[in-house]
């Protein structure tokens, strides 16, 4: 068993390149789905050094699940029984520093602990978790406050970079987002689709914009295909309309992981036109969809919502689009011109590959630790 951290000695100033055993603490993670679980499931993938992961109760995760401290209940709150959960695992485990995966609840364990095993504690920040809450006073000052008291908070996007330094009034690291450019690979010959498809992964929810896929399809000339993988509360709304606007929809529901690479493989376009709601309170925080269809070579086209925009540079990987008019002339010229389209396509590979790969973002991680390390 590890011994406290407060006996570890403090005589010299720790760098991001040494060692550094991380602690995750949080109540997003595998087999639960979403975007921020694939977020935290990746970094560990990626992450160099030895890592442990304190999670909620999952029944479908696996019964020895290697690296992974199971709690009681299928979701978390800050109490004596979570922190002592925690407590348990700093223990045993013995980290140089904890991550908490959200910027809310847990993250108000985070003083308490490193005044107890003088650990420094970080802080993961997305989008509209931020936003939402930060929105409603009295909230908006505990939220502050919390992650003000963290040794570093870390934000997926530039925008959320802003929004949480507004909140904490305290210096941000960017740590971006990765992917997997070893599975999401273009494919070894272009698509040769009976008619182009025009693809969007994502749950079905209002912000998302699979609405304006479908109407950006109905006012394109070509005949194309949609294909909506993900699943969501929308989904009726979505199959409705596009029967009502005559646009042969394919449903890709509940795909696996391990499956994404080979549909977007498949798309002559990716398209997700996310959009801000609630006077842009619910907005994206940066949207891996966008980085894993480029990587595959795929033009993409982004909605104009919160971090989306920086996953593309506009004319040369991608386009910027959310209203449904705007999404289909980009996606006529694209479809009129397949040279450029996949000189799009490759263009984003490159762009993925030089700025958004997940030993990037374990890089900025742990420089981001390393002054508060010793």
């Amino acid at each position: 068993m590890a011994t406290a951290r407060s006996l570890r000695p403090t005589t010299s100033l720790r760098t991001w390149t040494d060692a550094v055993r991380l602690l995750i603490v949080t109540n997003d993670y595998p087999p639960k789905p979403g975007g921020i679980q694939m977020y935290l499931q990746s970094l560990v993938d990626a992450y160099p050094d030895e890592v442990h992961v304190v999670a909620p109760a999952d029944r479908k995760a696996p019964a020895a699940e290697s690296g992974v401290t199971r709690g009681h209940r299928r979701w978390m709150l800050p109490t004596k029984r979570t922190r002592q959960l925690v407590v348990d695992a700093v223990h045993d485990f013995g980290p140089d520093a904890i991550l908490f995966g959200a910027p809310h609840p847990l993250t108000s364990l985070g003083p308490s602990l490193r005044d107890e095993f003088d650990i420094p504690f970080g802080v993961v920040n997305y989008g509209a978790e931020v936003t939402l809450p930060a929105a409603v006073p009295g909230i908006k000052q505990w939220l502050g406050k919390t992650l003000a008291a963290a040794d570093v908070n870390f934000a997926i996007s530039r925008y959320t970079e802003v929004n949480v330094v507004h909140l904490t009034k305290k210096p941000v690291v960017y740590i971006g987002a990765g992917v997997d450019i070893d599975t999401f690979v273009p494919p070894a010959n272009p698509p040769e689709n009976v008619k182009p498809v025009i693809g969007c992964v994502s749950r079905f929810v209002p912000r998302k914009g699979q609405d304006r896929v479908v109407e950006a399809a109905s006012l394109v000339e070509d005949d194309v295909q949609v294909m909506l993988v993900g699943k969501g509360r929308t989904e009726q709304r979505i199959r409705k309309k596009a029967e009502q606007l005559g646009v042969d929809v394919r449903f890709e529901i509940d795909v696996p992981w391990a499956d994404l690479a080979g549909l977007y493989q498949g798309m002559d376009v990716f398209v997700m036109p996310c959009r801000s709601r609630w006077g842009g309170l619910e907005a994206e925080g940066l949207g891996l969809v966008f980085l894993e269809a480029a990587a595959c070579g795929v033009p993409v086209i982004a909605g104009n919502s919160g971090g989306a925009p920086e996953t593309v540079i506009p004319g040369q990987t991608g386009y910027i689009a959310t209203e449904s008019k705007a999404i289909a002339k980009h996606l006529t010229a694209l479809l009129a011109d397949p040279q450029k389209a996949a000189a799009m396509g490759a263009a984003g590979r490159v762009h993925v590959e030089s700025e958004f790969t997940w030993p990037r973002v374990v890089e900025r991680v742990r420089e981001g630790f390393a002054p508060h390390l010793r």
